[in-house]
């Protein structure tokens, strides 16, 4: 008897606190098919349980000192294990619909409170009350002993808990049958008493009873819950195992999923593969077309060891999968045949690749399947590193990872690529969906450990007959477009995946705009990363090269008009260039989109600083922010097609000749008198019948009146156009008129296009060092932007 007076609490305790380390670790698999298993799943799973016990531990010390009765005790128990049973009705029912509409980051913290804090509070109570009770039953042993052996068998509990979950549970039966096995376990527990005090069998065949018509219950929910196209679902040793049947563009097709990321598909009624991305594999035949031995970490459905072995029946593929159970899946499932060609090595892809004493000739990482589930040691440097080790001379390294191509920093696939770079000089990478997306996507990284160049021309790409292939050049991301000074290389040491990821998530759920003025921001700042940019800068040629290769992505009409300039002041011979893109070139009816991309070399209106350069956030880089995102916006879109073509044109040297400062009598815009000078080159039948000039648009306390000139020389169209702009935002068009201020559009209206000049002539920071990206305003940039769309739209 005194045996059982002194252990039978500490027994409790250990089953209670195994049980609240079964419900954590299990917590995470509940959350992960909605949230991914990102750091964020797992940090608001360990701060929900560890504040509810903090709160469970205060309270039930409260309580234990107020009514410390046995009952009460193994009442709290019984509650507890009645919580965790509506925890597992929660998940079937609340969390579907909850999981899917909160964000990465805000989800697993609300979802966790919901599920978890009170069967953690509960729990957590029952410590300090054993402590109470121990005390009263034990008068003569000291506080200190008795709580010291309560929270050492509490916490011998939870170890042994965490271990059984990790190592028995998880492994072998599914999260559903766990939960309610933890509750129907403490509802026994709690019925203890009932047992001890009353009737015993009368008891044992109630709560029986109650334990049977309970798992009826819930398991009776649990099957209106299953989808019937399911035709197989099991909780995996890392994630929950679902394949069913669906169609995918009109035909039947299997689906995998891993949590919440399809991972894997199969057509039913044919060979060809599903995904855009997983096609992809067949870019060996371009870099290394005698492939004799492959490895594809992540087996997922098989499907590209699959495609591989039809292509190249006598390879050998190794195939990494750290899931057990997929392969066998693959067989049964997905039409994986038995062969001695491949080989499935259930074991972490990276630790494979470093233990591994082979070298392979094509090596596909397929384990970056969605943003909710993107392994960090994959990432980084060293595991590239590792990669390019195992590679045979020539050999190739794929990998598809999922990202955008967005210039908002931080930036998950900017980071990746500028790692990947580091460790693959010899690197292309390729946009599925295309190069023109700031959305998320598949991009297909390609490392060659080669010093051979891969010409991606047309004619070269044309001999093979699978269209990915032929279509690699107009996939192809032009590195040129972007400036990755402020991404970070992801090593072991900083990869912040789940951060990265959120980001592009939380995109992915926000209303998507047709113009984005925090990405006009993001190329406001990549201008200004260049450095200055007047004529003889190093930056000027890096501007001209970045926007040469991004309106080039966005359409082949593309034209450099370059030209000579003698200076005046000092000379030299500098080559300008205007750049002219046109979109929609078939169309007879054009107008001119233009603004300036030059800077002014010296700040001559800082009295303080006048021999600095101006950075030009406002002045130069706003108007080519708004171009670029419009061009892009417009040919992006699904929307008609405006009645016009447009000519969007960035002007060289309107800031005149580099060396003035604030002498203003010979300033002269270079590059649209240039323009104008030459329109028939340009132009041979007819001449625009509109131009629209940009300049000095971005600033936080945007005001835009009508200038003099352009109501002079285009009344009708600067009417329509400021009609349109005051209906966006009346406090920034105002009906008013300026004075009249000599720009790129005095060019165009000398020779008889009807041209009007959009700007803020009252921005004071101009021509000073103050002119940086902190003036500039994301809502000026759209509201701009949106008026000059609207206003194309509008033509007739």
């Amino acid at each position: 008897m005194d045996f059982l007076k002194r252990y039978c609490l500490p027994f409790v305790v250990f089953l209670t606190g195994a049980c609240v380390l079964i419900i954590e670790v299990v917590a995470t698999r509940i959350l992960s098919p909605y949230y991914g298993n990102t750091i964020f799943t797992v940090s608001s799973v360990i701060s929900v349980v560890l504040a509810a016990l903090s709160f469970g531990y205060y309270f039930g010390g409260k309580l234990a000192d107020k009514y410390p009765a046995e009952k009460n005790f193994y009442t709290i128990i019984l509650i507890s294990g009645l919580s965790v049973i509506l925890l597992h009705l929660l998940n079937l029912f609340l969390l579907p619909r909850l999981g899917y509409n909160l964000s990465i980051v805000s989800g697993p913290i609300i979802s966790a409170v919901v599920l978890f804090f009170l069967p953690s509070l509960l729990l957590g109570m029952l410590s300090p009350f054993a402590i109470k009770l121990q005390e009263l039953r034990l008068p003569k042993r000291g506080i200190g002993s008795i709580t010291g052996e309560i929270f050492f068998w509490s916490t011998l509990g939870s170890i042994f808990g965490s271990l059984l979950a990790g190592f028995v549970l998880i492994p072998q039966f599914g999260i559903s049958h766990i939960i309610l096995v933890t509750g129907i376990i403490l509802i026994i527990l709690g019925l203890f008493p009932i047992i001890k005090f009353r009737n015993f069998w009368r008891s044992i065949f109630k709560t029986i009873l109650f334990v049977i018509i309970g798992i009826f219950f819930v398991n009776l929910l649990s099957s209106f819950n299953k989808s019937s196209n399911i035709i197989y679902s099991y909780d995996g040793v890392y994630e929950k195992i679902t394949i069913y049947d669906g169609e995918y563009g009109g035909k039947p097709t299997r689906f995998f999923q891993q949590d919440r990321s399809l991972s894997g598909a199969m057509f039913l009624n044919s060979d060809e593969l599903v995904y855009d991305y997983t096609k992809y594999y067949a870019l060996y035949k371009v870099f290394k077309p005698n492939v004799t031995n492959a490895l594809v970490i992540g087996g997922g459905a098989y499907s590209i060891p699959k495609a591989l072995l039809k292509d190249i029946p006598q390879v050998t593929i190794d195939v990494s999968e750290i899931e057990p159970a997929l392969f066998e899946l693959a067989k049964k499932y997905f039409k994986i045949k038995e062969t001695d060609h491949i080989h499935n090595y259930v074991k972490d892809g990276r630790r494979f690749l470093n233990d591994t004493k082979k070298k392979y000739d094509l090596i596909f990482s397929d384990v970056y399947y969605s943003l909710f589930s993107v392994p960090a040691h994959f990432t980084t440097q060293e595991f590239f590193n590792i990669a390019k080790n195992k590679l045979n001379k020539n050999g190739i390294f794929i990998a598809s990872l999922i990202g955008d191509l967005s210039r908002q920093a931080p930036s998950l696939i900017m980071s990746e690529i500028k790692t990947f770079r580091t460790v693959f000089p010899n690197s292309y990478f390729f946009a599925v969906d295309s190069p023109k997306k700031t959305g998320s996507q598949n991009i297909i990284f390609v490392g060659y450990n080669s010093d051979k160049k891969i010409n991606l021309n047309y004619q070269k790409l044309a001999k093979y007959q699978i269209p990915i292939i032929q279509s690699l050049r107009e996939k192809n991301i032009n590195l040129d477009r972007f400036e990755l000074s402020p991404y970070s290389i992801l090593t072991d040491n900083f990869s912040p995946i789940e951060y990265l990821t959120s980001k592009i998530l939380q995109k992915n759920f926000n209303q998507q705009k047709f113009l984005d003025g925090k990405e006009m921001l993001a190329i406001i700042d990549q201008q200004l990363r260049y450095g200055p940019r007047y004529i003889s800068a190093t930056g000027h040629k890096k501007v001209q090269k970045f926007l040469i290769a991004e309106m080039s992505m966005l359409t082949k009409e593309i034209k450099i008009q370059s030209f000579q300039h003698t200076s005046t002041t000092d000379g030299k011979t500098y080559r300008l260039n205007n750049i002219i893109a046109h979109l929609w070139p078939e169309k007879k009816r054009r107008i001119i989109l233009a603004t300036h991309y030059d800077s002014k070399k010296f700040a001559d209106r800082d009295l303080a600083q006048p021999n600095k350069s101006v950075p030009g956030a406002n002045d130069s880089s706003s108007g080519v922010a708004i171009l670029l995102e419009l061009s892009r916006a417009l040919l992006n879109s699904s929307e008609v097609i405006p009645n016009v073509g447009v000519d969007v044109i960035f002007f060289d040297g309107e800031e005149g000749e580099e060396n003035m400062s604030g002498n203003y009598k010979n300033w002269k815009p270079l590059g649209s008198i240039y323009f104008a000078e030459h329109l028939s080159e340009i132009y041979m039948d007819k001449k625009p019948i509109i131009g629209v000039v940009l300049d000095m648009i971005c600033d936080r306390d945007l005001e835009i009146i009508k200038e003099r000139s352009s109501v002079k020389n285009a009344p009708e169209q600067v009417e329509a156009f400021w009609e349109i702009g005051k209906k966006i935002s009346s406090s920034v068009f105002k009906d008013v008129i300026g004075e009249e201020i000599h720009d790129d559009h005095t060019s165009l209206n000398q020779v008889s296009i009807p041209s009007f000049l959009v700007i803020d002539f009252k921005y004071t920071p101009f021509h000073t060092t103050e002119d940086t990206i902190d003036k500039c305003s994301s809502s000026s940039l759209e509201i701009v932007g949106n008026t000059l769309i609207k206003y194309i739209y509008s033509l007739k």
